[in-house]
């Protein structure tokens, strides 16, 4: 039999990819241009073979000007016998160009409210959010890291600025 052990007022941390709170944000559909499994709720992408259409995770030659937003997740992902949830190549998800979202952060990440926002762009945390290196993205971190989770604010970017005519 299961107990509940620990009460709070508190909110809960948030999940890699879930919306920070209840304001309307546009977040886009697109289709993930990456191997099954590889792409990850939370992570930073960027446009893929196909712009606005295709993500895909940045590389060394991508720029602050490509990025296209958070993955977010939308809980519509079925899991795996072993409790895992995969997001499939070519596979439509949902992507938060502008507004608050819970992103993963490496794991010598520091951020603080107000603190910069920085995208990593290679090696095993590309994708993942820092304080320093990779690209800096128009956006701040909302508080600190728990668990590998941060909330941001993101602002918008290039595409995501034109098409809200911000």
């Amino acid at each position: 039999m299961s107990v509940q052990t620990k009460y709070t007022y508190k909110t809960g941390r948030g999940l890699p990819g879930g919306i920070y709170d209840m304001h309307h944000y546009p977040v886009d559909s697109r289709f993930n241009e990456e191997k099954n499994g590889v792409l990850r709720f939370g992570v930073g992408v960027v446009p893929g073979t196909l712009p606005g259409s295709n993500i895909k995770l940045p590389t060394a030659d991508s720029t602050a000007a490509d990025f296209e937003g958070v993955v977010v997740n939308g809980f519509d992902r079925q899991q795996d016998l072993e409790g895992k949830v995969f997001i499939l190549n070519n596979q439509n998800i949902g992507v938060m160009r502008r507004g608050r979202i819970w992103v993963r952060v490496t794991a010598d990440a520091k951020p603080a409210y107000g603190g910069a926002l920085h995208m990593v762009t290679s090696g095993a945390d590309v994708g993942c959010f820092a304080t320093t290196g990779g690209l800096e993205i128009p956006g701040r971190f909302l508080g600190p890291a728990q668990d590998g989770v941060a909330p941001v604010e993101l602002y918008g970017t290039g595409a995501a600025a034109a098409a809200t005519g911000e």
